[in-house]
């Protein structure tokens, strides 16, 4: 959802006809405007002031007016056609004038990097060669981008592409949620780690019971945190102390996201895990809703044929949650979260 209320959907369908971008009437679901590229899987959109940016294997980058659908500029990047899918299972990140875009897949078959790139024109401003693919979706701070690794390691990237620090955590990380001050994000030691972003020292780590597949929630005081232990945790952001926990049905795929005083958590679902396990399916697929301070709320499983297929995702936008499915998009009634 940009600022301007305009709703904007990617697909990772690899198919011609399967939009990389598409614009959305929020209430109706109906799709008004769509932008097409070649033939391959498409990654997350990004989205800041007004556009979207999304790649695809088609080689393709784009920057997509998000109320015209117009196309602002489209740029080539060096040959990824033949990498595994995952090197586009991360969205662009928007830093000021610039856009960092992941590029790294699973397998050796594509040079892990990250690029930047001029958001006024796509011109490249750096590239910046990575030890090791990502483990997760890189967090962004206003001064540059925290990426993890799958050999245990944390690099700090600048606006510029320099490398302002790199910290050995000893084992992979999830996805990294950020404050300008703090990075946090969960290992495979089954903890929760809290690095200084402008030195990259661990300011704490908290112990979990199993790795995190999602992405810290981060507020002024608190960090939530899904794992893949089956449980919903908050901890105080400042010194790492177990607020509260609650156990689920399955290992947490996405979220918290907050929407307004509630918690929003998806468990279950398809999960592509980073490295040789590649997709695997969670079994059952729940939403749960839950107070901040741990009190759960509601919890929807979804079973049985469910239209547009298996709920893979959820998103946020506007105070509103989207449930990506296989073949279709669903907005969640507000009231099902503000009433529950």
């Amino acid at each position: 959802m940009t600022r301007s209320g305009h709703l904007l959907a990617g697909s990772h369908s690899p198919f011609r006809d399967r939009p990389i971008v598409a614009g959305l009437d929020v209430q109706t679901g109906e799709t008004t405007w769509t932008m097409t590229v070649g033939k391959g899987e498409k990654s997350p959109i990004g989205v800041s002031d007004g556009r979207a940016y999304a790649i695809s294997k088609a080689e393709t980058m784009v920057a997509v007016d998000a109320a015209s659908g117009e196309t602002i500029w489209q740029r080539p990047l060096a040959p990824i056609d033949e990498a595994d899918p995952g090197v586009v299972e991360f969205a662009p990140i928007p830093l000021s004038d610039r856009i960092v875009v992941p590029i790294s897949g699973t397998e050796d078959d594509v040079p892990d990097r990250l690029v930047g790139v001029d958001r006024a024109d796509g011109t490249t401003l750096f590239t910046h060669a990575l030890s090791a693919s990502l483990s997760g979706a890189p967090g962004a701070t206003a001064s540059g981008v925290v990426a993890p690794l799958v050999n245990g390691r944390v690099l700090f990237l600048d606006r510029s592409g320099a490398v302002r620090w790199t910290r050995e955590v000893g084992a992979p990380l999830s996805a990294v949620g950020t404050t300008d001050e703090t990075a946090y994000l969960g290992a495979a030691t089954e903890e929760l780690l809290a690095l200084d972003t402008t030195t990259g020292t661990v300011a704490w780590r908290a112990p979990l019971d199993n790795t995190v597949f999602a992405r810290p929630l981060v507020t002024d005081e608190r960090v939530y945190v899904g794992g893949a232990d089956y449980a919903l945790r908050a901890f105080d952001a400042a010194s790492g102390q177990q607020l509260w926990h609650d156990d689920l049905a399955n290992a947490v795929t996405h979220g918290p996201l907050q929407i307004d005083d509630r918690l929003v958590t998806l468990v279950g679902g398809r999960h592509r895990i980073r490295g040789p396990s590649g997709a695997i399916p969670f079994s059952p697929t729940v939403l749960y809703v839950h107070e901040q301070d741990g009190t759960r709320l509601r919890e929807v499983k979804f079973t049985g044929d469910f239209e547009g297929g298996g709920v893979e995702w959820a998103q946020a936008a506007d105070e509103t949650v989207y449930l990506g499915q296989t073949f279709g998009l669903t907005r969640v009634a507000p009231e099902a979260i503000t009433d529950a």
